[in-house]
């Protein structure tokens, strides 16, 4: 027979997992076809952009190489600075971990997992930033069921950082609470926890979202005296302390923006976008204006950002909760949803159209106003809890109980596998590690054609699919186009020089044919879709070598190897110089190179010679050189700071050659040439991140020391009280 007292003890624990299987029974189920079977999966950018990201880091793993370098892209990038990757991530690295002790094979359903797990974390951390603000277990529970299965994680579910951020959204805002109620360092270093986890989601627009609001209730608190004044400058100092946690990713990706075209959307981000007046129409009307049907939708907006639905009774509970809820934090929380829902609308308001129109251009680069539904949509759920325990007298207690079922189907019912979640794979096969679009038979053969060659050559879409650059890191086919946020400005210079695009985009598709400039990058196939039999390209330049399903390859006759010599150099005294040096009628890349930067040295080589690659791998190249005379390394490399080089052993400096590669000197005779990708910068971010996460367990097990020590009744530095806690 069981004791009483054990058996009290049992259901007590019971009850406190209760809340957690009840939003994690709802995830599961909102996301069942996703989870359970392979003939579903999240549509667009989660294949298509995040997944090629994690394939790359996970082969670079099983292969013992930590991923600093993608070669693949752009004719080289750094991966660990591009923030979206994750490459500093904690729960990336466990589920790509996972996913290489399974074989490997199936990335795309643990990374699917990886998803669906932080929108359940993100209803558990808004249970308890619930608790927080004084709801019962059922209440909160209720307003972590309408956060999680609500507007923002059912239409954003395609931006694998964008849900991983948001997740912590809530966390950060319970940690402002914690600290509001005591000023100790172990609660500022989980508040700290919370936001740097923010940072390295990868998604800077919500990232932004986490830190600014965490702020904005500090504020608001302080001015409401719900805290003292001092809770802004402790919250501001967590921010710092987190962005010292992130600095082996934030220090990187830094360097990576600074030198990449990504401050440029502020050129061309108008008047901020966010969420049109329109979109407020899902509060009560999911289904208004045809948004999960592409065929009937007639809006010029992004139909992911007009769905906010959080349930009728949801909606209901919130306005009680803002009128009536007896919570000492009601006041505070209104004004903060309220100016969250202002920012979320953004142009639609003249306000936050005028703030962000007074910006300067680098910072309106990473503001997308309407990434701040996550915030508004927290607020809305926490007020919803706070109104459940308004409408929940002594003898209705299970109200909150019900209204979470309820409300659970209802965001079932109403976004659960729409199309901005939910996509059957046959409909959009995408690309893979083992087919493109459906198709192995095409991945398999132009890997063939490229492989021919070490290095693989560089392979170009002509009216073709962007999936050929996205994939590139993932199908491991090199190209010299990308289409990332991060592109290198240098290299889409060059890019546009003989391509097409919209000068706010970072995808420049080749375009000109008869320009030798993709010849000096290394492309050596074109692929282009083949609706007939016919050729697509009639050019004495590109030769027909394949038909694929769907698509014709083509060669580059004139085509120069990743790494040749030169007998002549063009002194360009910067940048743009050398752009008009390159886009000029006369130069010829296989006879001449121009070169930034080089000194008052008389940059004149003499012969010809050759070059031979003995190793090329993602982070190191090792080349043997000849010349019968002074001549100069050419390579199709991307510059980028922490390459270096040596000479026979001896350190050498690399030029910034053609706009955007490497290049170097070389004296006559036989030589060996080592490059090789040591960024001093990795190294400055992950000694600050180490320092500040020794000091963030300092301060963690000294706070949980002083803690056993209150309860014990012993002094707060005595170690028999820890020890007590300890076997407790």
């Amino acid at each position: 027979m069981v004791p009483a007292g054990q058996y009290r003890g049992s259901l007590s624990a019971f009850r406190r997992l209760l809340p957690g299987l009840a939003l994690l029974a709802g995830v599961l189920v909102f996301h069942h076809r996703v989870l359970f079977s392979r003939e579903w999966t999240i549509p667009w950018d989660f294949r298509d952009y995040h997944l090629p990201l994690a394939e790359f880091m996970a082969r670079s793993l099983r292969e013992g190489r930590l991923p600093l370098w993608d070669p693949y892209t752009y004719c080289g990038v750094p991966f660990y600075a591009n923030i979206q990757t994750q490459f500093a991530y904690p729960p990336a690295w466990l589920t790509i971990a996972a996913s290489n002790l399974a074989g490997g094979r199936h990335l795309l359903e643990f990374l699917e997992w990886h998803v669906v797990l932080h929108v359940f974390l993100a209803g558990l951390f808004a249970y308890r930033f619930c608790r927080r603000l004084g709801a019962s277990r059922a209440a909160a529970t209720f307003g972590g069921t309408v956060f999680e299965l609500g507007g923002y994680f059912a239409s954003q579910t395609q931006h694998v950082g964008a849900i991983c951020g948001a997740a912590w959204l809530p966390l950060a805002w319970a940690g402002v609470i914690d600290l509001s109620k005591n000023l100790r360092l172990r609660r500022m270093a989980i508040l700290a926890a919370a936001l740097a986890m923010a940072v390295l989601a990868g998604f800077p627009a919500v990232t932004i979202v986490v830190y600014v609001s965490a702020f904005l209730l500090a504020c608001v608190l302080a001015l409401w005296r719900r805290a003292p004044l001092r809770l802004t400058v402790w919250t501001v100092a967590a921010g710092l302390w987190a962005a010292c946690l992130a600095g082996v990713q934030l220090l990187p990706a830094m360097e990576a923006a600074r030198l990449s075209t990504a401050y440029a959307r502020g050129e061309y981000a108008g008047t901020g976008g966010g969420v049109p007046w329109v979109g407020l129409l899902s509060l009560v009307a999911p289904h208004h204006n045809h948004i999960f049907d592409l065929s009937k939708y007639r809006l010029e907006w992004n139909p992911t950002f007009l769905y906010l639905y959080c349930g009728w009774a949801g909606l209901a509970c919130a306005l009680t909760g803002a009128a009536a809820a007896r919570s000492r934090y009601r006041a505070p929380l209104v004004i903060v949803t309220v100016a969250l829902g202002l920012w979320m609308l953004g142009e639609s308001t003249p306000v936050a159209r005028a703030v962000f129109l007074a910006l300067p251009t680098w910072l309106k680069s990473p503001l997308y106003a309407e990434f701040a539904m996550p915030a508004f949509l927290l607020g809305l759920a926490a007020l919803a809890a706070l109104g459940a325990e308004r409408l929940s007298p002594i003898r209705l207690r299970w109200l909150p109980v019900a209204l979470t079922a309820v409300t659970a189907a209802d965001l079932v019912w109403a976004g659960s596998g729409r199309i901005m979640n939910t996509v059957r794979v046959a409909d959009e096969p995408a690309a893979t590690a083992q087919q493109f679009e459906g198709s192995a038979e095409t991945l398999e053969k132009l890997r063939e054609l490229v492989n021919q060659s070490v290095p693989p050559a560089r392979v170009e879409a002509y009216r073709d699919s962007m999936r050929w650059a996205n994939s590139a890191p993932m199908t491991g086919i090199p190209t010299a186009s990308g289409n990332d946020p991060l592109a290198p400005a240098r290299i889409l210079a060059v890019r546009k020089l003989f391509g097409e695009g919209r000068p706010w985009l970072r995808y420049w598709e080749l375009a000109n044919l008869d320009s030798p400039l993709p010849a000096l990058l290394n492309v050596r196939y074109l692929v282009t879709y083949a609706p007939t039999q016919e050729p697509a390209v009639e050019h004495p330049v590109w030769r027909r070598v394949a038909d694929l399903p769907g698509h014709q390859v083509y060669e580059n006759l004139r085509v120069l190897p990743r790494f040749f010599l030169v007998g002549r150099v063009a002194r360009a005294r910067d940048e743009r110089e050398a752009l008009a040096r390159l886009g000029s009628g006369g130069f010829d890349p296989a006879r001449e190179a121009v070169v930034e930067s080089a000194g008052k040295r008389e940059l004149a080589a003499r012969r010809f010679g050759c070059v031979r690659v003995v190793r090329y791998e993602d982070r190191e190249v090792l080349l043997e050189t000849e010349a019968d005379g002074e001549a100069f390394l050419v390579s199709s490399e991307t510059w980028y700071p922490g390459w270096r080089a040596w000479v026979d052993g001896r350190p050498t400096p690399l030029h910034v050659t053609n706009v955007a590669f490497r290049g170097l000197f070389l004296p006559a005779g036989r030589h060996r040439v080592r490059m090789r990708f040591e960024p001093g910068i990795f190294r400055y971010g992950l000694a600050l991140s180490a320092l500040a996460a020794g000091l963030w367990v300092a301060a963690v097990v000294r706070g949980a020391r002083r803690a056993c020590a209150r309860r014990s009744g012993q002094p707060e530095d005595g170690r028999m009280a820890w020890r007590k806690c300890g076997s407790a």
